[in-house]
């Protein structure tokens, strides 16, 4: 298995940001962004933002969901895809759920049912990206609709939207 194929010990921010741009320019059906506060580092980029924005207006059969548990400092920060998210509510919604004991603050990045970009939580800086398997992203996309089904709208979200 060639570096491309699978790499362990992804350093972040950095590469860790380009392949995130990486999986969401190759989804075709869905991306799901897992992330404790879309780290400006990684997830603030015109780059990140306009891959998903292309996915989000691509057909009424594409899925873009964003889950975070925290999105104070993003607002703070005018961050592009939380403006994304305010522009294209139905499209690329974004929803927070404050804790979960299964959660420990991992930042995922998941493309369709076969791409997987992972950050350990809390005090690891490295991870690992599979942008070519099924079984790794299985499991986490199962994790991440757990999640998703326990988090609400985020208050803040709403809020901008009047």
């Amino acid at each position: 298995m060639s570096n491309e194929e699978y790499a362990s010990g992804v350093e972040y921010p950095k590469p860790f940001d380009a392949l995130a741009v990486s999986l969401c320019r190759s989804a075709t059906r869905c991306i799901r962004i897992l992330s404790p506060n879309l780290d400006p580092a990684v997830f603030n980029t015109d780059d990140l933002t306009n891959a998903v924005s292309a996915l989000a207006r691509d057909t009424r059969q594409t899925e873009v969901r964003i889950l975070v548990s925290d999105t104070r400092m993003a607002f703070r920060s005018g961050h592009r895809l939380l403006a994304l998210a305010r522009r294209l509510p139905s499209s690329v919604p974004l929803r927070s759920l404050q804790e979960h004991p299964d959660w420990n603050g991992e930042t995922v990045v998941i493309r369709d049912h076969d791409g997987l970009l992972y950050r350990h939580g809390k005090d690891h800086s490295g991870g690992f990206y599979e942008p070519d398997s099924r079984v790794a992203t299985q499991r986490h996309l199962e994790f991440f609709d757990v999640l998703w089904r326990l988090s609400a709208e985020d208050p803040e979200l709403r809020s901008m939207r009047l």
